[in-house]
């Protein structure tokens, strides 16, 4: 009994030392990581919020998707072939299965694109494939796409969640899949308590050797963006999505951890509901964009962690003009008041502002807009709700203002279109234009770079005079890594897709 004491005394002692999992061949490798916002719904189909988007990042594929440098690389389907600008044809990766266990086919990539065209799904992808006239399954890997008109932006259009392929026997089994999920993608969905905890698991049929690098991905949700750097300091938290612009230079000066910062393609918008008064008046939307400095919200919201835009992301170096060479680009308080006075609102006016608490929200930019609108006579009084109520007020367009996070690309048609078009499946700004709409139109059937280019540019300039919303500034995606934590890689677009080639020690 005293031999086996000693030995057992001798062995906690090493453990103290050499650390708890120093003996644990084969231990579990859990990745955890603290999230602000609560998902709002697992559909990839249907969801615009980003907090469900970076989840579903780790539970789907897509046909295509983005890496890292924001080009279009191969995800579901290895390759494909364009033989006229009217036809695609993708050849599938085989024996790839969905987590219930069934293999994925070209059945599965029809049924998905019928669905996301479907009117009634209302999905935000539709605007993406509205010119697809019909899916054919050339064979149980291959289908081809035909479409009504040249669409030059439709490779990059089916790199985005809302073109997830699933199953169609489990949305029949469940109406949707915004409480469940049955993906191909890297991990599956073990637990979720809202408003706290969602964990996922190792997919251990994932088409990609070597992926993903850790058994388990555990999203806690922590509202507070000083919490989230204090649980990654502890070692509560292996990584952090982190917003706050002076949490994050806090964590930069920190040895302990690691900052990742890379400028981001999603947008700021104050957005307007133009169906309502008093901003179906193209003058009172000008007059807000007169006011409004972009320059000193992006350093009092963000501590200047980010880039003034216009209507086109300034990552997307190709497209996108200058702010300083766009209506509105300096700010105006004189030109505001008149505007206002012209409006037939001489003596002010007051309006309510939308916002949530969390970083999504907007609530740290509704402030300063709100001091700012001051200038012109405005009292914009601040509608703080809950994340939930939010989402809901955004996809009912029970706004009179508001103030949004947008998700941006780098491909013009697939941002714009989608977003300003008159049946733009996420205009929920209700601004119908037609000679918006025209742009648009001319721009998603152009092939030349050259051709697209000097439509677009006229594009931004319209958009922002037409003023459906005021384009303030593309915040940096930042994130806060903890030792343990390797080979993560930032998209650019808020993704976490590289976890599943995230390593932790």
């Amino acid at each position: 009994m005293k031999k086996f004491t000693i030995m057992f005394l001798a062995l906690a002692m090493m453990t103290l030392i050499a650390g708890p999992g120093a003996f644990a061949a084969g231990a579990e490798k859990v990745l955890t990581i603290g999230v602000d916002q609560e998902a709002v719904g697992l559909d990839p189909n249907i969801v615009t919020a980003f907090s469900s988007m970076r989840r579903i990042d780790l539970l789907y594929n897509r046909l295509v998707r983005y890496d890292n440098t924001f080009a279009v690389v191969p995800d579901l389907a290895e390759s494909w072939d364009v033989p006229d600008n009217l036809t695609y044809v993708f050849h599938l990766r085989k024996g790839v299965k969905f987590h219930n266990g069934r293999e994925l086919t070209s059945d599965d990539v029809q049924y998905t694109l019928n669905r996301v065209l479907d009117t009634k799904t209302a999905s935000p992808g539709r605007s993406y494939i509205t010119v697809i006239k019909s899916i054919d399954i050339v064979d149980r890997y291959t289908v081809k796409l035909n479409l009504t008109s040249p669409l030059p932006s439709l490779l990059d259009g089916l790199s985005s969640n809302n073109l997830a392929i699933v199953p169609k026997e489990v949305i029949e089994a469940n109406t949707n899949l915004q409480k469940t999920e049955c993906g191909t993608g890297p991990f599956m969905l073990q637990e979720w308590i809202p408003d706290n905890s969602m964990t996922l698991v190792k997919n251990p049929d994932y088409f990609e050797k070597g992926a993903p690098a850790v058994d388990k991905v555990i999203f806690r949700v922590i509202p507070e963006q000083a919490s989230l750097y204090a649980g990654v300091r502890s070692g509560d938290l292996d990584m952090a999505t982190i917003n706050d612009g002076a949490t994050i230079r806090q964590a930069a000066k920190d040895s302990k951890v690691t900052v990742m910062s890379k400028p981001g393609l999603n947008m700021r918008i104050f957005s307007f509901n133009t169906s309502k008064k008093p901003f179906d008046d193209l003058r009172v939307r000008q007059a807000v964009a007169s006011a409004l400095d972009r320059a000193e919200i992006l350093t009092i919201a963000e501590f200047g962690m980010g880039k003034p835009t216009g209507p086109l992301p300034v990552a997307a170096t190709a497209w996108a003009l200058p702010p300083a060479k766009l209506p509105f680009a300096v700010t105006d308080v004189a030109k505001g008041k008149k505007l206002l006075a012209d409006a037939g609102y001489a003596s002010g006016l007051s309006f309510k502002i939308t916002c949530a608490s969390t970083y999504e929200g907007g609530l740290a930019v509704a402030q300063v807009a709100q001091d700012e609108l001051k200038k012109i006579g405005v009292d914009a009084q601040l509608e703080v709700v809950e994340w939930g109520v939010y989402i809901d007020k955004w996809s009912k367009r029970d706004f009179e203002a508001m103030i949004e996070l947008r998700g941006g690309s780098g491909e013009p048609d697939r941002f714009l279109y989608r977003t300003f078009h008159s049946t733009g499946g996420v205009n929920n700004f209700m601004f119908k234009d037609a000679d918006v709409d025209k742009l648009l139109d001319q721009g998603r059937t152009q092939t030349k770079q050259a051709d697209r280019k000097v439509t677009y540019d006229s594009l931004q300039s319209l958009l922002t005079t037409k003023a459906p919303a005021v384009f303030l500034y593309c915040p940096n995606e930042n994130h806060v890594l903890g030792p343990r934590v390797s080979g993560f890689r930032q998209v650019g677009n808020g993704s976490l897709f590289y976890l599943a080639y995230t390593q932790v020690k």
